[in-house]
């Protein structure tokens, strides 16, 4: 009797990247390594030098992606702009009771937006961007519609707000200027216990600002 041998079957090569997705992947590195030294040195001190070494790619490399220093602050305030106009992000279930809700909201809000290094050096380009009025407006234009979308979403969910507080829209951005403040209060070495309890007051006048007023 014949013994048949069961063969593995072929291997598949590995799919290789297209031209599209590697240039992707270099530009994301080149973005990178951009916002690290922004957080790390500053806007003035980050050069496209460093921004290239950091990213592991020559300066011709990076100039290709970027022809200029402008245009590559240009691609940054996009991205670090891109979390404050995500309505989706930071908003916990509508079902949740009111300090729940509330506690959710401060948690997300911190931990993805105002407490990650990437808001310092979001941070570190406003600043710097003030003396070149083009790139300062394209970052005004970015607030200026991302701004309304924030307090309107806050007040649609914390609807116990409306209905009891004199001024919410005002309320909203009160709770707002408080989460960009300790954001770039962290530029400082802040013990973590107190900045949650800093996070946990905030909590407390969301939930209190809903109560209704006796």
């Amino acid at each position: 009797m014949s013994t048949v041998t069961k063969q593995d079957p072929p291997r598949r090569a590995p799919a290789r990247r297209s031209q599209e997705e590697r240039s992707d992947a270099t530009r994301r590195r080149i973005v990178q390594s951009a916002m690290r030294l922004l957080h790390k040195k500053g806007f003035r001190a980050t050069n496209l030098q460093d921004i290239a070494r950091g990213a592991k790619v020559t300066l011709g490399a990076l100039q290709h992606h970027f022809a200029n220093r402008q245009v590559l602050m240009e691609r940054l305030i996009d991205e670090v702009m891109a979390p404050l106009s995500d309505d989706g992000v930071v908003w916990p279930p509508p079902e949740l009771p009111l300090e729940q809700r509330a506690r959710e909201f401060v948690r997300l809000a911190w931990q993805t937006i105002y407490g990650v290094p990437s808001y310092v050096a979001a941070w570190s380009l406003f600043f710097g961007c003030k003396a070149t009025p083009e790139l300062f407006a394209r970052i005004d234009a970015n607030r200026a519609r991302s701004d309304p979308v924030f307090f309107e979403r806050f007040i649609t969910s914390f609807p116990e707000i409306e209905a009891n507080h004199a001024n919410p829209k005002q309320f909203a951005g009160f709770v707002f200027a408080s989460l960009r403040g300790m954001g770039v209060f962290d530029l400082f070495d802040i013990a973590q216990e107190e900045v949650e309890g800093q996070l946990d007051v905030l909590v407390q006048t969301i939930v209190q600002a809903g109560l209704p007023r006796v």
